[in-house]
């Protein structure tokens, strides 16, 4: 999504409709400030909501999931340990307050809620076919091998398996006009 203002600054969106629990209780792993969001597998290449960005590290709107015991960090699939997505970008913006640097926390949602995100998964796990017309309400989401939103047809081998967490169920797909995508939260 390209920046238009300060709280994007090329990085994640992820706007609260309707907030579900905000929770900041465990630690971050390094990884979660210094994973690349551009360079990587060829669907994170070719993802279109990523174009713009230049930041490293988990960005907003982006999946949490645990790393280890009291450590978060990206999420890397869809049958990880999900626990919500991030509020803000964990890197911070220039100029400003780096309170997850600072504090090695970040602050996720919870325990359902309504929001809007910026970023997603735009292509398939091959990186090669665009999925954006898969996008579409009552679909439900997942979390993918880049820490991202898609739907089944992001994930390996395009569908769903036992076991893959739900991480939430879209009530308004993005369109070229509106690039935001609403979901429930789920998780």
């Amino acid at each position: 999504m390209a920046s238009t203002g300060f709280l994007t600054e090329g990085g994640g969106l992820l706007r609260i409709l309707y907030l579900g629990t905000r929770n900041s209780l465990e630690g971050l792993e390094d990884a979660a400030f210094t994973k690349s969001n551009r360079v990587g597998n060829d669907q994170l290449v070719n993802n279109t909501t990523l174009a713009d960005v230049q930041k490293l590290g988990c960005l907003a709107g982006s999946v949490a999931a645990v790393k280890g015991e009291g450590v978060l960090g990206a999420g890397s699939g869809p049958a990880d340990a999900i626990v919500g997505l991030y509020v803000n970008d964990l890197a911070g913006n220039a100029y400003e307050s780096t309170s997850a640097a600072a504090s090695e926390k970040g602050v996720f949602v919870m325990g359902m809620g309504s929001y809007e995100v910026g970023i997603f998964e735009t292509v398939d796990y091959a990186g090669s076919s665009s999925i954006m017309s898969n996008y579409s309400y009552g679909k439900k989401l997942y979390c993918s091998r880049n820490g991202l939103l898609t739907v089944a047809e992001g994930l390996n081998g395009g569908a769903a398996a036992a076991g893959d967490v739900v991480v939430g169920i879209i009530t308004k797909a993005p369109t070229a006009s509106d690039p935001l995508m609403r979901f429930n939260l789920r998780v």
